[in-house]
């Protein structure tokens, strides 16, 4: 299997839902896709401007942990900017269009 994880809107601190990025939900997200032993990798389609610094570290950081037991490749949609941008820096591979 394959976890697909899509994060559109702003960053903020906290429990997410539709069209906002919170930085505990997602997280939650990646831990589970990692400690999923039937997962064998995990995409992230993040389309972000931003927002919380702290929110996208935390994001950050739960990616690059899910790094060291599986693939995470990160596709950027629209916008991927600031905290968008930094949340994806901790993934295998980031593909955008120019």
């Amino acid at each position: 299997d394959i976890a697909v994880i899509y994060a559109e809107g702003n960053i903020f601190d906290g429990n997410g839902d539709r069209g906002r990025i919170g930085g505990d939900t997602y997280r939650n997200y990646i831990r589970r896709a990692r400690m999923d032993e039937s997962v064998k990798a995990i995409v992230v389609r993040i389309n972000s401007g931003g927002g919380s610094a702290m929110a996208s570290d935390v994001m950050w950081r739960e990616i690059a942990l899910a790094r060291e037991e599986k693939p995470v490749i990160v596709s950027f949609g629209d916008v991927a900017a600031s905290g968008g941008y930094y949340m994806a820096c901790g993934a295998d591979s980031i593909f955008a269009e120019a």
